[in-house]
């Protein structure tokens, strides 16, 4: 599936979980007891002898009310679990539609805090989910069920004859968790695996854990399991595949981890870590780590935002002048506003967006010039078309 299909999947998926398209919901069996729905995020579900455990209960209300709706097909057993595999939106904003009297929701001690940030920085959050995501949520406020049970390390439990392990293990978010049901062997994994590069340096939001994370996806490996059930995208099945597609992402995140590290000791500045790391061959061409959803470039970013400050170590970054003042002076050198209109007229014909950008920039700032922010929609735009990653596309649609 080449990058553009991928794109236009993901996109068709929102679409069809944020109600501005509807398709019938399906629970697609995994093996026996064990079934999912895939989703923006997917759901899983695991029927027992007393009762059902959901995990993740997705972000629209009106999917998480159609999954209900096919679970109580199947059962009229009560929910008895609901387990968070993190605090992200659309893993968590539906909790409500799938709680009844009497069901315990679990999520690692850490998830609390985040709720609390998301309600203290609701429009701000309500902001950037809307620009990576296109208004395609549907998001209007936040809504939270914080966790009845919650644990540090591990969890277990059972139910109707199923032993379930909970997992915790910091990755996109630090209070990430797996699920381990050992007699099946199945892994519910969450956003440990997601089918796209890790989703390190994300641009709109907080550091990420890649070290923890690549050891996170080391202990799933060590299960063996029979089948992984990600946090989006299709479930995998076979034994071999699975570990195939786990040492990809780990290899992915170690070599991403060692090459910033090793780079940042060195003393390289960032943009040159940019320019000379590059995946190996096999990796670059793995179906599992394809660049769609996070990328190479923002996951050097992230690892670098994490172990390092702010300063880049150029002087001229450490207390700069404000952009206005610094485009006038520009301008004043050229003193000549068609100069800089014709030769990004001429970039953009080269297809060379970035660098017309930062020139339009200078009349934008400086001048406010109509006809560069025209110009700059217009290489906005075609700098989106061609953009193979999912939130770099996204961003840039919205400042056309």
């Amino acid at each position: 599936m080449n990058s553009n299909h991928k794109l236009r999947s993901i996109d068709k998926v929102m679409d069809q979980t944020s109600g501005n398209s509807k398709k019938e919901v399906k629970l697609i069996k995994l093996k026996e007891d064990h079934y999912f729905v895939k989703g923006f995020a997917n759901v899983g579900v695991i029927f027992t002898s007393e009762g059902v455990v959901v995990i993740d209960t997705s972000v629209s209300k009106s999917h998480a009310n159609d999954i209900y709706s096919k679970i109580r097909e199947k059962t009229n057993l009560p929910i008895k679990y609901i387990i968070y595999t993190h605090g992200h939106l659309d893993h968590v904003h539906s909790t409500d539609v799938f709680k009844e009297p009497g069901t315990k929701v679990i999520g690692h001690e850490n998830i609390n805090e985040r709720f609390l940030k998301y309600k203290k920085l609701e429009e701000y959050h309500l902001r950037i989910n809307s620009l990576q995501f296109q208004n395609k949520l549907g998001l209007q406020s936040f809504e939270f069920c914080p966790p009845d049970v919650t644990f540090h390390n591990n969890y277990e439990f059972s139910l109707g004859g199923k032993d379930i392990q909970i997992v915790h293990g910091k990755g996109e978010t630090d209070d990430h968790c797996f699920i381990y049901v050992k007699g099946d062997n199945i892994v519910y994994s969450g956003d440990f695996f997601i089918w796209s590069f890790p989703n390190i340096g994300n641009p709109l939001k907080v550091i990420r854990y890649e070290r923890e994370w690549y050891e996170t996806l080391e202990k799933i490996k060590e299960l063996h399991p029979e089948i992984l059930v990600p946090g989006h995208g299709s479930a995998l099945k076979e034994k071999e595949t699975i570990q195939t597609a786990l040492q990809d992402v780990i290899d992915t995140l170690y070599f991403i981890h060692e090459e910033v590290i090793l780079h940042i000791n060195k003393g390289t500045p960032l943009e040159y870590m940019v320019e000379s790391i590059q995946l190996p061959e096999h990796l670059r061409n793995s179906p599992y780590v394809q660049q769609t959803y996070g990328c190479l470039n923002f996951s050097i970013k992230g690892v670098y935002r994490r172990y390092t400050g702010w300063f880049d170590g150029n002087p001229t970054n450490l207390n700069p002048s404000k952009s206005k003042e610094i485009a006038a002076e520009l301008l004043s050198l050229i003193q000549n506003d068609s100069v800089i209109l014709t030769r990004c007229r001429e970039l953009i014909e080269r297809e060379e967006y970035q660098m017309a950008m930062h020139l339009l920039d200078i009349l934008i700032v400086s001048k406010d010039i109509e006809e560069a922010k025209q110009l700059k929609n217009e290489a906005v735009k075609k700098y989106a078309e061609e953009n193979d990653n999912f939130i770099m596309r996204n961003i840039y649609r919205q400042y056309q």
